[in-house]
């Protein structure tokens, strides 16, 4: 199996932890979309927001997606939370046959890890204001994925994910 999977959630959804647990268990190697995006520009996401604006920010998301989805080798890709709010990113993932996995973890939950984090969108929102990003992105979440998993135990989750990618993986020989 070749194509790179995706992992999408709101923030604070464990993106960043269950890919590199995954990458690990499945051989692959673990990229992060705002690793790519602080490589590239040499300023930090929190940098880019403050001086470039959320706009320009969302521009290099999408050059990270395009860059990452191309590449056609075996990766785990953790994306920010505001990547699969946008189409053109979703349909990049599509057209290279990535997997798309959605988070499902409670806002609470969420909340609870990011907090006390420096993400531009959790210093300049209410909690109350994040609530209602989290829904509006969770249903867009919903639409892109292939699979949605839910719980909180990072072990079961990667199972999870690991038995969905076997249920559903098809090698290319057999697909036309």
């Amino acid at each position: 199996m070749s194509r790179n999977i995706v992992l999408c959630g709101f923030m604070g959804s464990g993106k960043t932890t269950i890919g590199k647990m995954l990458a690990q268990h499945l051989l692959y190697t673990f990229v992060d979309t705002d690793d790519v995006i602080e490589a590239t520009t040499g300023m930090t996401v929190p940098q880019i927001f403050e001086i470039h604006g959320e706009e320009h920010y969302r521009d290099l998301e999408h050059n990270a997606v395009k860059e990452l989805a191309s590449r056609k080798k075996s990766h785990v890709i953790a994306t920010g939370g505001g990547v699969m709010t946008l189409q053109r990113n979703v349909d990049v993932f599509r057209a290279h046959g990535d997997k798309i996995i959605f988070l499902d973890i409670p806002f609470e939950v969420c909340y609870k890890r990011i907090k006390d984090s420096d993400r531009p969108l959790v210093r300049n929102n209410t909690k109350e204001a994040l609530h209602e990003i989290y829904h509006a992105r969770r249903d867009l979440y919903l639409a892109a994925c292939d699979q949605r998993i839910t719980g909180l135990d990072s072990q079961a989750i990667v199972r999870e994910i690991i038995q969905g990618i076997h249920s559903s993986y098809t090698p290319e020989s057999e697909r036309y």
